[in-house]
């Protein structure tokens, strides 16, 4: 088919305006912007912040929750960074009757599991990493086997990777 056929096809196929989906009045507004600029509202230039600062500026002006977010995330990387118990208690006590559900929600799962996320807060150097290693080994064994194998031939697969890794790890090639 001729592109420039397809082309017309399209333009003449165009939804009429009177059917098209209405604009969000918050979009309407900001993209209205210089038709009613005032004091208050008066868009910065590109000159007087750069291009961050523009971007935040909009979505301050379009989201009224952007603020509340960024101030939650905020609070928490304090207290996860900083590997302060005291400071998830006050997180905890500051979000879990928070006006966003989704927040509050978070905050009250933290409490549930208040006793594990303090202990990875106190005990920041233990991990389950190797034991999810090895879990991940062995299904991955298990998958490759179609499950016809039993488990005296699974354990024999299992070893015999670990010590094929053991041997590559000793020259020096994995």
């Amino acid at each position: 088919m001729n592109p420039r056929k397809f082309l017309r096809l399209k333009k003449n196929s165009a939804i009429p305006s009177n059917n098209r989906m209405n604009i969000p009045q918050e979009l309407e507004n900001v993209l209205n912007w210089k038709d009613n600029e005032t004091a208050e509202n008066k868009q910065p230039t590109s000159s007087e912040m750069d291009s961050n600062d523009y971007v935040d500026y909009y979505l301050r002006t379009i989201y009224p929750v952007y603020e509340h977010m960024i101030q939650f995330g905020t609070d928490y990387h304090n207290f996860m960074d900083n590997n302060d118990p005291a400071g998830l208690y006050a997180f905890i006590k500051k979000y879990k009757n928070d006006g966003y559900w989704r927040l509050a929600r978070f905050a009250n799962g933290l409490q549930k599991d208040i006793e594990a996320v303090k202990n990875t807060l106190l005990y920041p150097g233990i991990s389950n990493g190797m034991t999810e290693g090895i879990n991940n080994l062995i299904k991955s064994v298990k998958r490759v086997g179609g499950g016809k194998a039993k488990i005296d031939l699974l354990t024999a697969k299992i070893v015999i990777q670990q010590k094929d890794k053991e041997v590559m790890k000793k020259m020096g090639v994995a």
